[in-house]
C-alpha cells in the first residue's frame, strides 16, 4: 500500500461526523473528499503522498499530478482510484487532462473521461474518452479525435498514439489539413519522428495551390525526402480555367503516381498504363513525367498523343504548355502523324513521318506540322469533295499548314522527290499506299469517371 499523509482541517461541527466516515472508508480502501479547507502547499504535499512517489527518470508508470478529489479501493488483486475533477496526469513526458478517471494502478492503465487532452511535446490530441497504457506508452480511443502537430491538424473517428514510438494510426473519416493541402481517407498511419504518412482505403488529396485532386487506394509521403506516392487505380483530376475562360478538365489515370517536390528539379511521375485527357488532347503511354519548372510533360514507353483530328506517335514525345494551354508538341525518334483526310471516306489517311516532328498550335487549333530529317508526306487529293488521288512527297524537310483543323498546303524543303497516284489506281486499295509503319490507334482514351463513393 501507499504511504498516505492525510492533512485536514474541518470546521468544528464536522469534524466528529468526518472523522467517523474517514475511519469507515478506510476499511475498504482510502478516501480524499469532505469539504476540505486545505492550504495549497498541504494540498500539494497530499497529492505527492497518495497519488504515488516523486516521478524519476527511470520510473515510467503513470503518475497524478492534481485531482479535486480522489478514492481508492481494491477489486481482486487490482488496486484503483477514481479521479475527478480538472485531473492531470503525467507519464514521463506525455501529460494527461480530462474531467475524471479511473486509474487501475496494478496495470498501469488509465480510463480517461470528458474533455480528454493529450499532450507530447508539440502534439495534442482531443477526444471525449480514452484509454492510456503506461506499459505501452499508447492512448487510444474510440470516439472522434483530434489531433494538432505543429504544421498540421487531424480528425478521425477513432485512433491510438504511441508517446514512445511516435506513431499514430486512425480509422474511419479520417481528415488531415495543412498549408497546402487537404487528405481524406478511411485509414492513416502517422509517424511522427520520421516525417511519414500512409493513407488506405478511398485516398482522395486535394492541393489548394492548383486545384488539383488526387484519388487511390493507398497513399505514402515521405516529408523528409519531399516525395509521395499513389498507388491503388490512381485518378488525377484537375479543373482549371484557360486564359480565354474556357474550363479546362485534366484527367490522369495510371498504376502509380509519384510527386518529387525538391526545389531543383519538382517533377510528378505517372507510370505504366497512363492515359491523359485534356480538352481537345488525349494520351497514352507506359511513362509520363511533368516537368513543373519548364511546364513540360515528357511522355515515354510506346507514347501515342492524339489532338483533334490528329494522331502522334514515336520513340518519346513532349508536350509543352503555355497559360495553361497546349503550345506545342515535339515528337522524338520514328515521328509519325496520322489523320483522317475525310469523315465520309475513313479508311483514308494523312500521314507524315521522319526522324522529327513538331506539331505547333495557335487558339487550340493545330496551325501547323513540320517533319525534319527524311521527312515524308502521303495526302488524299479531292475536287469538289471528291476524291482525286493521293500525294507522295519527301525532302529534308516537310511543313504542313493548317485552316480550321484541315490541311491548307505543304511545302517540302530541299532534296525535294514525289509521285502522284491518280484515284482510278487506288480503288478500295489504299492500304497499299500507307507510309512504312502507318498504324492507326482506335483505342483513345475517354473521360475517365471516378468512384461515387469519392464523389
Amino acid at each position: 500500500m501507499n504511504l498516505c499523509l492525510i492533512i485536514l482541517q474541518f470546521e468544528e461541527s464536522d469534524s466528529i461526523h468526518c472523522r467517523q466516515k474517514l475511519r469507515a472508508e478506510w476499511r475498504n480502501g482510502w478516501i480524499i473528499n469532505c469539504r476540505l479547507l486545505v492550504p495549497s502547499f498541504l494540498l500539494f504535499l497530499l497529492f505527492c503522498f497518495t497519488a504515488a512517489s516523486p516521478v524519476h527518470a527511470q520510473d515510467r508508470t503513470v503518475h497524478l499530478v492534481h485531482a479535486d478529489s480522489l478514492i481508492g479501493y481494491t477489486i481482486g488483486a487490482d488496486s484503483y482510484r477514481e479521479l475527478i475533477g480538472h485531473v492531470t496526469l503525467q507519464h514521463v513526458n506525455t501529460v494527461l487532462r480530462c474531467d475524471s478517471a479511473l486509474q487501475n494502478l496494478t496495470m498501469d492503465i488509465v480510463d480517461l473521461y470528458g474533455n480528454v487532452e493529450v499532450r507530447d511535446d508539440t502534439l495534442t490530441l482531443l477526444t471525449k474518452r480514452a484509454r492510456y497504457s503506461g506499459k505501452t506508452s499508447t492512448v487510444t480511443t474510440n470516439t472522434p479525435v483530434y489531433l494538432n502537430d505543429r504544421k498540421r491538424t487531424l480528425t478521425a473517428d477513432s485512433g491510438s498514439y504511441d508517446s514512445q514510438t511516435k506513431v499514430a494510426h486512425f480509422f474511419s473519416n479520417v481528415f488531415v489539413r495543412d498549408s497546402v493541402s487537404h487528405l481524406r481517407a478511411q485509414r492513416l498511419i502517422y509517424y511522427r519522428d520520421d516525417g511519414k504518412t500512409i493513407a488506405d482505403m478511398q485516398v482522395r488529396i486535394r492541393s489548394l495551390q492548383n486545384n488539383v485532386t488526387i484519388y487511390g487506394s493507398h497513399f505514402e509521403n515521405y516529408e523528409k525526402r519531399d516525395f509521395s506516392l499513389m498507388s491503388g487505380k490512381p485518378l488525377l483530376v484537375q479543373i482549371d480555367t484557360s486564359s480565354d475562360g474556357k474550363i479546362d478538365t485534366l484527367m490522369i489515370t495510371s498504376k502509380t503516381m509519384q510527386a518529387f517536390r525538391d526545389t531543383s528539379n519538382q517533377r510528378f511521375v505517372a507510370e505504366d498504363s497512363v492515359l491523359i485527357i485534356r480538352g481537345s488532347l488525349s494520351a497514352r503511354c507506359g511513362l509520363g513525367t511533368y516537368f513543373s519548372k519548364d511546364s513540360v510533360v515528357v511522355l515515354q514507353k510506346k507514347p501515342v498523343v492524339w489532338y483533334e483530328d490528329n494522331q502522334l506517335t514515336g520513340d518519346s514525345i513532349d508536350v509543352y504548355i503555355v497559360n495553361k494551354q497546349v503550345s506545342r508538341v515535339n515528337v522524338i525518334g520514328a515521328a509519325f502523324a496520322v489523320s483522317q483526310s475525310d469523315s465520309i471516306y475513313t479508311n483514308r489517311f494523312n500521314q507524315l513521318k521522319g526522324r522529327r516532328l513538331t506539331m505547333f498550335l495557335k487558339d487550340r487549333k493545330v496551325d501547323r506540322i513540320i517533319v525534319e530529317s527524311n521527312a515524308t508526306s502521303l495526302y488524299y487529293l479531292y475536287d469538289k469533295n471528291k476524291p482525286n488521288g493521293i500525294n507522295r512527297v519527301s525532302g529534308d524537310r516537310v511543313v504542313m499548314y493548317f485552316t480550321d483543323g484541315k490541311i491548307d498546303r505543304i511545302a517540302v524543303i530541299s532534296g525535294v522527290e514525289g509521285d502522284y497516284y491518280p484515284e482510278k489506281m487506288i480503288a478500295d486499295n489504299t492500304g497499299i499506299y500507307n507510309l512504312t509503319g502507318f498504324v492507326y490507334i482506335k483505342n483513345r482514351p475517354e473521360r475517365v469517371d471516378f468512384p461515387a463513393s469519392w464523389k
